[in-house]
């Protein structure tokens, strides 16, 4: 039985998370905690009981008596110092999308995934409509449209298309046209597009597959789609905790992916991986903490 630590309630996703880990025969929900930021005081407590779980104040007191950590709060700029002393500890995390804001935080992540596996991002590429597309081919050309136009809503479409490519990215561009859309180059050869600002009425994302054949999938924004990807998302998190995958270089190259659209969408200019503008770009997760609402 794995023993998993929680480290944060702002969002929806502990209260999805929590019931699916704890109907498996192999992982239990062991300890909690929360700053407060965004629930009571009084949510936490009952969530807690509710799982049977250790209700700890700091994070840090769960660090030696759980099998992996889950970082779920909304605010990217705390999931530097929550995550790494349970990487550097040994113990396998998940941070919750996106990974982070500035390009400093996800080197000192990577330094801590010397001593852990890393898992998180975007559930979105574990719909089993996305995995679908999965498969060993280079120079395809993908295409994805999500909708919220916003850095904490673009993580879905870029760790989607990222996973889909299985290369790490090369280059990006904003595309002249209408809309918020970048072109990606992959190592493999591989091609991505992505438009971010499709409407949130009726919201759903796409993707379009075109190599030795054409594939395209549509999911839902909604509810059910959501339930869909948080199992599948959750197995994998049990394989990485149990050293069965690593997925850390993909979520690493994946959320430079994301500054460097960040950084591409705000100057006009191409960015690589070894760009200034990659490191000079910010995100702040705090503003959009104070402005954030729990959809439940």
């Amino acid at each position: 039985m794995l023993d998993i630590g929680i480290i944060g309630l702002d969002t929806s996703h502990a209260e999805a998370f929590a019931p699916l880990i704890d109907e498996t025969e192999d992982m239990t929900v062991s300890a909690v905690w929360d700053d407060n930021s965004v629930r009571e005081p009084s949510y936490t407590e009952s969530f807690a009981s509710k799982y049977d779980a250790r209700y700890v104040h700091e994070p840090g007191e769960m660090v030696s008596y759980v099998d992996a950590a889950m970082v779920l709060t909304v605010d990217w700029g705390t999931h530097r110092p929550l995550a790494t002393p349970f990487l550097e500890a040994g113990v396998p995390t998940l941070i919750d999308k996106p990974l982070a804001g500035r390009y400093e935080d996800i080197e000192a992540i990577a330094a801590a995934t010397e001593h852990a596996p890393l898992f998180g991002g975007s559930a979105v590429p574990f719909h089993p409509e996305i995995t679908s597309l999965m498969r060993e081919e280079t120079g395809r050309s993908l295409f994805g449209a999500g909708y919220n136009d916003y850095f904490y809503y673009r993580v879905h479409m870029v760790d989607a298309v990222r996973m889909l490519a299985d290369a790490d990215w090369t280059e990006v561009r904003v595309v002249d046209s209408p809309g918020t859309r970048t072109e990606i180059r992959f190592s493999n050869g591989t091609h991505g597009t992505i438009r971010f600002d499709g409407t949130p009425t009726n919201a759903s994302f796409g993707l379009l597959d075109v190599g030795t054949e054409t594939r395209a999938v549509r999911i839902e924004g909604n509810e059910t789609s959501f339930a869909e990807m948080y199992a599948p998302f959750l197995d994998a998190f049990e394989s990485v905790a149990r050293g069965e995958r690593d997925d850390t270089r993909r979520l690493l190259d994946s959320a430079t992916l994301l500054l460097g659209i960040e950084a591409a969408i705000e100057s006009g200019r191409t960015v690589t991986p070894d760009s200034d503008l990659l490191r000079e770009v910010y995100r702040d997760g705090d503003s959009f903490l104070a402005e954030y609402e729990p959809y439940y």
